[in-house]
C-alpha cells in the first residue's frame, strides 16, 4: 500500500511499515523510535496523510511547539509533524521523549511524552540528530505520481481494523518478546528490538527489519565520518593503540590533522577545538602535566572511544587500514583486552 502511494523504494517504504505497525504497541516500549523524514515537502505531505490511515490514533501537526504538548499527548496516540524549520533545541527535545517515563515540566504541570511520532524536517538531507530515529529521504523525481485505484481504497479503507484486531490478538505476545537484534550498533539495536518486537510470528519479517537497519546505521555512519567528530574520534582511537597510557590533545588534533591530509582535506584543527568537541563526545580531559590537557587511556576512556568509533567510523578507516596506525607497536595486553 505504501509503494502503490508514493515513490518510496521498497526497503525505504518496509521501513515506513515497520514503523507504522509499531505505532499499535506503544504501550509495551521502552522506547518510542522516531521516524524522521526529508525530502520534497509535496511528497512528504503525502507520506504523512497516508501514515494517518495506518498508525494508531494518528494526528496531522503543522510545525513542533513545546506548548502543544500536553493537548497533542491528550489527543493523540501518534502525532505525524510538518516541521521543515526545526533546530537543534527542538531535535534534542524530541530525541529526550523517545525515552519511556521521562517527563516535562510545564507550568508546574508534569508531562509524559510518551508517543510515536514522525517528523517532516524539510528538503535538506543533513539531518539534526535525534535519539532513536530512522530517517527517511524522499528522492525527487520526474515520474508520474502513482494513480489512486479502486482496490487500493478500498485496502485502506479496511486495513485499520486489522491493525486493531492484530494488535488486539498479539498485545501481549509483544509485551513478553524475546526478540533480541545483533550485529547493530546500541541505538540501532534498541530501534530494531522496539519494532521487531511488534511483528509477530515471521521471523523472516524480523530477520528483513534488522538488514534494513544495519544499512542504516552504514549509511548514517558514512555521513557521520565526513564531520570533525569522526575525525577526532578516528584521531582518539589511533594514538590508544599505540600502547601508551596518555595523549595530549594537541597530539590528538595532530593526528586528527594528518588524517584529514592523508584524504585530500585541510580542517587544521588546534588543540582548543579537539579539547571542547572531546567532551562533547564524553571523552573528559585532564591536566596530564604542565605540558597540557590530554586523555588518559584508562578502562573507561577506552570503552568510550570504541563506542564512538562504533558510531563515527566506517569500517575501512578502522585500525589495519593504512590511514591509521597499523605498523606501529602491539597494544600491551590491557588495551588488547578491552578492545
Amino acid at each position: 500500500m505504501i509503494v502503490a502511494q508514493t515513490q518510496l523504494p521498497k526497503d525505504a517504504a518496509e521501513l515506513v511499515a515497520f514503523w507504522a505497525i509499531a505505532s499499535w504497541f506503544q504501550e509495551t516500549m521502552t522506547i518510542f523510535p522516531c521516524l524522521i523524514i526529508t525530502g520534497p515537502a509535496h511528497e512528504a505531505m503525502v507520506l504523512l496523510r497516508m501514515l494517518k490511515n495506518l498508525c494508531r490514533g494518528a494526528g496531522l501537526v503543522a510545525e513542533f511547539r513545546r506548548a502543544d504538548l500536553k493537548d497533542l499527548n491528550f489527543n493523540y496516540h501518534t502525532v505525524l509533524i510538518s516541521a521543515p524549520n526545526l533546530d537543534n533545541r527542538a531535535a534534542a527535545l524530541l530525541g529526550n521523549m523517545t525515552n519511556r517515563g521521562f517527563i516535562i515540566v510545564d507550568q508546574r504541570s508534569y508531562l509524559l511524552c510518551g508517543v510515536s511520532r514522525a517528523i517532516y524536517i524539510g528538503e535538506d538531507s543533513s539531518i539534526k540528530k535525534i535519539q532513536h530515529s530512522i530517517h527517511i529521504n524522499i528522492t525527487r523525481t520526474a515520474a508520474e505520481p502513482p494513480t489512486s485505484t479502486e482496490w487500493l481504497q478500498d485496502y485502506i479503507s479496511a486495513l485499520p481494523a486489522h491493525l486493531e484486531h492484530y494488535r488486539e490478538k498479539n498485545v501481549e505476545q509483544v509485551r513478553r518478546s524475546a526478540f533480541a537484534p545483533s550485529g547493530v550498533a546500541s541505538g540501532t539495536a534498541a530501534v530494531a528490538k522496539a519494532l521487531g518486537c511488534c511483528i509477530i510470528g515471521a521471523p523472516e519479517l524480523q530477520k528483513k527489519l534488522v538488514t534494513h537497519l544495519k544499512a542504516w546505521d552504514q549509511h548514517d555512519r558514512s555521513h557521520q565520518s565526513g564531520t570533525i567528530e569522526a575525525l577526532v574520534v578516528e584521531a582518539a582511537l589511533a594514538l590508544s593503540r599505540q600502547g601508551r597510557k596518555h595523549a595530549f590533545t594537541s597530539e590528538i588534533a595532530d593526528e586528527a590533522n594528518r588524517l584529514a591530509e592523508l584524504r585530500g582535506e585541510s580542517p587544521k584543527l588546534k588543540p582548543e577545538t579537539v579539547g571542547r568537541r572531546l567532551g562533547k563526545l564524553g571523552l573528559r580531559t585532564r591536566r596530564l602535566t604542565l605540558a597540557g590537557n590530554g586523555l588518559t587511556f584508562d578502562i573507561t576512556t577506552l570503552d568510550q572511544i570504541q563506542k564512538l568509533t562504533a558510531m563515527y567510523v566506517e569500517e575501512d578507516l578502522l585500525p589495519g587500514n593504512e590511514n591509521l596506525h597499523s605498523s606501529q607497536p602491539t597494544e600491551n595486553k590491557q588495551v588488547e583486552e578491552v578492545m
